[in-house]
């Protein structure tokens, strides 16, 4: 719904204030409709600030899981867009509901833009997005219209009643469909792309529509309370099924109604005529014969109601059991019905079917032709409901809406059937299948009756949608566990690859003690492991891990010279974090106690080395003083300073005792490792661990490489979708939906409509499935929807090559 740009507050301020100031002003309106108007307003805005609120951290928990830089760069900038623009939709939703209710007492209809009528292009494929956003609304309207019915009609006729255009619940300003033409065309100038507005089309159901129903029963008290109609009932507004009232039936509220009726009446007849515009070329193209001129010219017309009984008296045993009835049968089986049925009458008294009838029955066999070639249907399911053409033919014929009332019962039990059978494989045993069994149930349902009503197909439709309902929740837990197990794997693997890679860099090209190795390969290991599973490789406690297995080996190497008292303090600090390491895999004291002592030996030797050393240097220093003083001694002939000299080199060197540990810290070594002896050593030339295989084989040349193509396709994806995967060596073809995408190992989890798993590709893998066409993705927009869209693109294309 465009908003005219001179409908507008002209104070400068307006951008910053609440939606609810685009009500303010001089009004045309009835001070009841005012009243009605500030309420709404006043639920839109409180909704909308919760739904925005929820938007921005839908769209960051979005971007924060998202399998790719693109796609966490299009929810953070949707995030950004929404976070700055959402002043101006709350602005332009104000001004919108405004505008079109102060035009409710203008001059010209309320509705006149927004309602237009039928128009041949308006019949023509779509864009998939502008399609996709559409199925969306129309799904949540619907929802919102049948729970509050009632409540919708009475808004309706009170408002009419106050205001000088018609409003029915077609073009109620205030209805459901209005709203959300006013939050979709707010959302336009933003250009944000189709998977972000059906997540934030998703939180308006959610947070607005949802709520709803209340604030249309408080609409409504609001309008009895100021007098307005509060004796209404719903049986004064309850309109006809199928045909029309009695003439001498009419009162206030039925004739309030029947503008509206006539503008559908109306409506219907556009379409209708348009489409026999269309067949009417197909007829000349193809040369198809009609069923309304196989009589004579002087012939009448026979009625719908007629033809329903002429229907009505195709005895079932002519129709197919297993196999589905091809739409050219069943033209012929009409054929007879109709020769039948002249020829029990007079010649005087013999009818001609309808040219709108007959051009009914060609639009229904163009659509089952569809249906039964469509590939994203299972054969099981295309002869099941290619049984069900003669039930929706009747539909079809006693109500001319059929074709243009996205809501109608029949058409939703056709969808659901077909969504709800999206999984079934043609080699599987559906003899005990239970959705098998209701679905056949329904199919003799239909086909037992002459002429179903609306209420038959909608009772089968609720049937149908909570037993599905029940099986979903059911396939929903088993396919979580898949995808909690898959997750699990892929993270347990990485873990491991983690762990092997970290471990392997530390020792490999290294000499170290055995004990030290067998400690980081065995032991240690299994803590970065938990600290991997727990943290993850960015956090600090896994550098923290490797920075201690680090300082495990640099405490058995050699100790440079003068840093003997730095590596004994250091040798502490290490042995406490190898405990506090030790203690995250539920270890005992006394185990603990072992794997410490696996280190504090060889870090034990290497001190003892280095005292040692430096107690050797000492000695040779103080020889070589002694003997210097000697040498000096001699040469003046002091004969007892030689003596003295001597036995000062018998008495202990007290200079080592500065190179050696104090007290405390020799006994603590003492009571570790009592007696240092010599620890084999290992040159380790070869990983330790094994680390885990990639999850593809790397591209080794450019053919290797996937298609552009195909890598776009794959970006498209989304948990969810449902697959056709063709047949392979020793694998029959099978229909899988796409469960989860790991990001730990970018696998691509399959699983059948129960929640199996029943495949798992890498993304090179899937883009070669793709290239060579052994996986499709199967359609599942609304099969009626897909199988009307397809006869009329066919048609329009007939007609434009017409010369």
């Amino acid at each position: 719904m465009s908003q005219d740009p001179k409908v507008v507050s002209i104070k400068p301020n307006l951008a910053s204030r609440n939606m609810q100031s685009a009500g303010t002003g001089s009004s045309s309106l009835p001070a009841p409709l005012i009243s009605v108007r500030d309420h709404l307003q006043q639920y839109l805005s409180t909704a909308f600030n919760v739904l925005f609120d929820n938007a921005d951290d839908n769209l960051f928990e979005m971007a924060d899981r998202a399998t790719s830089n693109a796609d966490q760069t299009l929810f953070f900038e949707a995030m950004r867009t929404v976070r700055l623009q959402r002043g101006s939709i709350l602005k332009s939703i104000g001004a919108t509901l405004h505008q079109v209710t102060e035009q409710m007492n203008g001059e010209a209809p309320a509705a006149a833009a927004a309602y237009s009528s039928f128009e041949l292009d308006s019949l023509t494929l779509v864009q998939p997005d502008e399609l996709e956003q559409s199925v969306a609304l129309d799904g949540m309207i619907s929802r919102v219209n049948n729970r509050n019915q009632q409540a919708l009609m009475h808004l309706a006729m009170r408002t009419n009643s106050l205001v000088k255009n018609l409003v029915d619940e077609r073009n109620n300003p205030l209805a459901p469909a209005a709203l959300a033409d006013y939050f979709a065309d707010a959302l336009k100038p933003l250009a944000l792309e189709i998977k972000v507005r059906l997540i934030i089309f998703k939180l308006f159901e959610r947070y607005v529509f949802n709520g709803i129903d209340a604030e249309y029963e408080a609409l409504n008290t609001l309008l009895v309370n100021a007098g307005v109609m509060p004796d209404l009932r719903l049986a004064q507004v309850t309109p006809s099924r199928r045909r029309s009232p009695p003439a001498g039936a009419g009162n206030g509220a039925a004739a309030e109604s029947s503008p509206g009726n006539r503008q559908s009446s109306a409506d219907q007849q556009e379409v209708l005529s348009m489409f026999s515009e269309l067949i009417g070329n197909w007829r000349h193209a193809s040369g198809d014969m009609a069923l309304s001129g196989l009589s004579g010219s002087a012939a009448r017309t026979m009625p719908s109601d007629e033809l329903l009984q002429v229907l009505a008296d195709i005895p079932l045993d002519e129709l197919p059991d297993r196999a589905a009835d091809s739409p050219a049968d069943m033209r012929q089986r009409i054929q007879r019905a109709l020769q039948a049925q002249r020829q029990s009458v007079g010649a005087a008294e013999q009818k001609v079917m309808g040219r709108v009838d007959d051009d009914v029955i060609s639009l229904v066999s163009m659509l089952f032709d569809f249906i039964l070639e469509d590939p994203a249907l299972p054969s099981a399911v295309k002869a099941m409901i290619g049984r069900l053409q003669l039930p929706v033919l009747r539909v079809a014929i006693a109500d001319k809406s059929f074709f243009s009332r996205g809501a109608h019962p029949a058409r939703r039990l056709l969808n659901e059937l077909a969504r709800a059978t999206m999984g079934w494989n043609d080699h599987d045993d559906l003899r005990r299948d239970q959705l098998h069994g209701l679905v056949e149930s329904i199919v003799e349902r239909l086909l037992a009756v002459s002429e179903p009503q609306d209420a038959l197909f909608e009772t089968l439709h609720a049937e149908l949608t909570d037993f599905q309902r029940n099986e979903q929740r059911r396939s929903d837990r088993i396919e979580q566990r898949t995808r909690d197990a898959e997750e699990g794997r892929a993270r347990m693997q990485a873990a491991r690859s983690h762990v092997a890679k970290a471990v392997n860099g530390l020792l490999v090209g290294r000499t170290l003690p055995v004990t030290l190795v067998d400690l980081l390969r065995d032991t240690w290991s299994q803590v970065l492991h938990m600290v991997c599973l727990r943290e993850g490789v960015d956090s600090a406690a896994w550098d923290q891990a490797i920075r201690a297995a680090q300082q495990m080996i640099d405490s058995v190497e050699p100790v440079p010279a003068g840093e003997l008292q730095y590596r004994a303090d250091s040798n502490e600090q290490v042995l406490e974090a190898l405990r506090r390491g030790l203690e995250l895999l539920g270890l005992d004291a006394s185990a603990v106690a072992v794997q410490v002592a696996r280190l504090a030996q060889p870090q034990a030797l290497a001190l003892a080395k280095a005292q040692d050393a430096a107690a050797r240097k000492v000695r040779e220093a103080q020889a070589a003083r002694l003997a210097a003083e000697a040498a000096q001694t001699k040469a003046s002939g002091a004969a007892e300073t030689v003596a003295e000299t001597e036995r000062a080199a018998e008495q202990p060197l007290p200079v080592a005792e500065a190179a050696v540990l104090q007290p405390e810290q020799a006994q603590t070594a003492e009571a570790v490792m009592p007696v240092v002896e010599p620890i084999e050593q290992v040159h380790v030339e070869a990983p330790v661990l094994q680390a885990e295989e990639e999850s593809e084989p790397l591209a080794e040349t450019v053919d290797d490489l996937p298609s552009v193509g195909a890598m776009r396709w794959i970006e498209s994806l989304r948990a969810g979708c449902w697959f056709r995967l063709g047949a392979t060596e020793g694998q029959p073809e099978q229909r899988c939906k796409l469960a989860a995408i790991i990001s730990f190992s970018g696998k691509y989890i399959f699983v059948n409509r129960g929640g199996m798993k029943v495949a798992e590709f890498g993304k090179n893998e899937l883009a070669q499935h793709f290239e060579q066409g052994l996986i499709t993705l199967l359609d599942e927009n609304q099969l009626f929807d897909r199988a009307l869209e397809s006869v009329i693109g066919n048609l329009r294309r007939l007609q434009s090559a017409k010369p």
